[in-house]
């Protein structure tokens, strides 16, 4: 059955307004994807959208039970669900996200942006692109560009004129300064720091707790205070 909210209107006397809500599943059902799940109550809590039907994974068996949530199966039934899908994908590794994504090959699926509602997204003209998934406590300034899928997790902070290649984690307590450019499928680990105007390549690591204060190249692994390529 279609899940729908409920709210009273003024169409007329004793009328209600019926709105359906959104399907949506995520993909991954470890720790991040059952923070995701409380981030969709969160969200339903201030703005009823979202109808959440279970998670997917592979490595889970079908009928499993996380939470209030079912396990619905793994890649086969993705790419075999015959009706609209919103899916959020709570895989933390950035590869690992990059090659779920290219595996889902259903036109019925789609990835929407969310924002937790006590994310601060900064100013409105920064540009997200799809499945970006903004946490609970994360601040995002102004002239922000995320890329697709990009994730920015527990009290993060990104600062002006950052760019975020697609796939991109920046894990809890990190930060960002301002006029740094990121490329695709990196991580930044718990409690690093970038500083400003730095350019990191694509597949960058940024290992927990480091201070990066130069740039660096494609597939680089940077830990230390102050980050070294390791």
């Amino acid at each position: 059955f279609d899940s729908f909210e409920f709210q009273s209107g003024q169409v007329g006397a004793g009328s209600t307004i019926y709105r359906k809500l959104k399907k949506i599943a995520i993909y991954g059902a470890g720790g991040f994807g059952r923070e995701v799940a409380w981030m969709l109550n969160q969200i339903n809590r201030v703005k009823p959208t979202w109808d959440v039907i279970g998670y997917f994974d592979d490595a889970r068996t079908a009928g499993e039970r996380i939470g209030a949530l079912p396990v619905l199966g793994g890649i086969s039934v993705v790419n075999s669900w015959k009706e609209e899908l919103s899916m959020a994908v709570a895989v933390a590794n950035p590869v690992m996200r990059m090659e779920l994504i290219q595996k889902i090959n259903n036109d019925q699926i789609n990835y929407p942006t969310l924002i937790h509602p006590n994310c601060d997204a900064g100013d409105p003209i920064n540009q997200f692109g799809k499945g970006c998934i903004l946490t609970a406590g994360c601040i995002l300034t102004t002239s922000v560009t995320l890329h697709d899928f990009v994730i920015i997790n527990i009290q993060a902070t990104v600062g002006h004129d950052v760019v975020l290649g697609s796939y991109t984690t920046v894990m809890p307590g990190s930060s960002i300064s301002g006029n740094v450019q990121i490329g695709a499928s990196s991580m930044i680990g718990a409690g690093a720091r970038v500083l400003q105007n730095l350019r990191l390549g694509h597949h960058i690591i940024v290992g927990a707790g480091a201070v990066v204060t130069k740039d660096a190249g494609d597939n680089k692994t940077l830990l230390g205070i102050p980050a070294n390529e390791k």
